[in-house]
């Protein structure tokens, strides 16, 4: 099977090959793009949040540490 596009012509032994022209595979392309970026950016929101929660139990552990030294005397 031959495929034409607007770039060049692929044959594959009777198979169909997609051209990475094609606009189908374009479009997936972009959607692929736009998902790997959401997902980067919810890797850095994860880290962040982690970080931050991660300091709040800090924070806990310095007031328990405090509070437990006030209520010795």
């Amino acid at each position: 099977m031959v495929i034409e596009t607007s770039v060049h012509v692929i044959e594959d032994k009777g198979k169909t090959v997609a051209s990475e022209h094609d606009p189908l595979v374009l479009i997936i392309q972009d959607q692929l793009a736009t998902q790997k970026a959401k997902q980067e950016l919810l890797k850095e929101e994860v880290k962040n949040l982690t970080e931050s929660q991660h300091h709040v139990i800090k924070t806990q552990e310095d007031m328990n540490s405090k509070l437990d030294a006030i209520l010795a005397f």
